[in-house]
């Protein structure tokens, strides 16, 4: 009896459905990142020997060298801060401010700023700092 030639296959994994799953992995990641949204003023943030990094739900505000002020992204004024700080309060919920303040801004306006803070009600304020820069050996 002469043997039959057994045609040998080859098995092949299909990988449709394997990019499929990528492809809906990759679209979850970009739709629940959130990206930090930095504002529109250029600061020189003091430096100090530790720094804590904020969380971004909190309300902040960025004062520059020239006295300009920008509250979660919005400019406001020095007249109209306490309303927008009061209506920002109500939209977040928050009752911590963050204060960033350009090391070159002056004294007065930083004060006014957790003055008016204050006065709506904002129980906690923080300046934000930038970390010194360790030597190397230290």
């Amino acid at each position: 009896m002469a043997k039959k030639a057994r045609k040998i296959e080859e098995l092949q994994i299909d990988m449709t459905p394997i990019i499929d799953c990528v492809f809906q992995l990759l679209i979850f990641f970009m739709v629940t990142t959130v990206f930090a949204v930095q504002s529109g003023l250029k600061v020189d943030l003091p430096q100090a020997s530790t720094s804590d990094a904020p969380p971004e739900k909190d309300l902040s505000i960025t004062i520059s060298e020239k006295g300009e002020l920008d509250l979660n992204g919005t400019m406001v004024t020095s007249e109209n801060l306490e309303e927008q700080l009061r209506i920002q309060k109500d939209i977040f919920g928050s009752k911590i401010l963050i204060i960033k303040a350009d090391k070159k801004s002056l004294h007065g306006i930083v004060v006014n700023v957790m003055d008016a803070a204050k006065v709506v009600g904002i129980e906690q304020l923080a300046i934000a700092t930038d970390e010194k820069e360790k030597k190397p050996g230290t």
